[in-house]
């Protein structure tokens, strides 16, 4: 019997085409654009000192997105988004103008009657206690200085609620004996009037102060929050700028877009925005080859919030 030597050779010629058509099929043409933007985040990443924490699970990172024909898109999420949050500068703004009833935040004070005196003194304690806390949230006390406010609050919240049980017990003598404990009872009345009123001077003073001390701690904050966005920024141009002609991948005509997450401008509704630039490639590659400055290169992205 005559044997077909050529079919073992057919069959193993098949078997190989057969096995590697899958990995053929498989091969993503964005490949080499994906591992190129992967190298060029952690580039970035590096000089924007961002902290993504152990395995990158921290706050702090840069996600990518590519979209044919318009180009890059990475978004910054930075812990300044963070604390921008925890300073939320509307907020503590309408609180404060809400808290100070126009110039002076006691006005209202001064308008109710000596039978609302205790209820009066317990508003601008709890006035205090709120401006302190807002004092705090904006890094103007450390938490030693602030529980020491906490206390000298709480003195004072004491001391009106021993008066305004005095001033019940007066009374509920005056009702037993109207005759006998009539004098006896304007006089203390007349001594705990003057001393609630001593007591509504101490939290006026303390709740004004806090006040004004707050203020200038929302203040400096936001300004330091600010320096630290231009900051971001001025990295950002200069990392662009080093490091942009390493997107060897990105079609010439496209672009980079970042999307600076939470550090746009802020709206009246207290909305917050993202912080956007868009660089052009051929911007990037001008860059690295010294024909444009970083700071050329910024004003040339095109700087917006949405």
């Amino acid at each position: 019997m005559v044997r077909n030597t050529l079919w073992p050779e057919l069959w193993t010629v098949t078997l190989a085409a057969f096995l590697a058509f899958p990995a053929v099929a498989q091969v993503d043409p964005y490949d080499p654009l994906k591992r190129n933007v992967e190298a060029f985040t952690g580039m970035l990443e590096q000089a924007l000192e961002l902290d993504g924490g152990l395995f990158g699970l921290g706050g702090e990172r840069i996600d990518s997105l590519y979209l044919a024909g318009h180009g890059l898109v990475l978004e910054v999420r930075s812990n300044l988004a963070n604390a921008r949050s925890q300073l939320n500068l509307v907020v503590l703004n309408n609180s404060v103008l809400a808290l100070r009833q126009g110039d002076n935040p006691f006005a209202m004070l001064a308008r109710q009657s000596e039978d609302e005196a205790e209820d009066a003194v317990d508003t601008a304690i709890s006035q205090a206690g709120e401006y302190a806390r807002i004092l705090r949230d904006a890094d103007g006390v450390d938490d030693d200085s602030f529980e020491q406010l906490r206390v000298e609050i709480e003195s004072l919240r004491q001391e009106n609620r021993d008066g305004v049980e005095r001033l019940r017990e007066l009374t509920e003598e005056l009702s037993a004996s109207a005759l006998e404990q009539g004098e006896r009872f304007e006089q203390a009345l007349s001594e705990l009037t003057a001393e609630m009123g001593q007591l509504r001077e101490r939290a006026e003073e303390m709740a004004d102060e806090l006040r004004e001390q707050s203020e200038s701690a929302q203040l400096e904050r936001a300004e330091r929050w600010q320096q630290d966005v231009a900051s971001l920024e001025l990295g950002l141009t200069g990392a662009m700028c080093e490091y942009g002609a390493s997107l060897r991948e990105l079609p010439a005509n496209e672009n980079v877009t970042v999307i600076l997450n939470g550090l746009g401008d802020e709206s009246s509704g207290g909305g917050r925005a993202d912080l956007v630039h868009t660089f052009s490639k051929s911007d990037l590659l001008a860059c690295a080859e010294g024909a444009i400055d970083p700071a050329l290169l910024g004003e040339r992205s095109g700087r917006y919030s949405y």
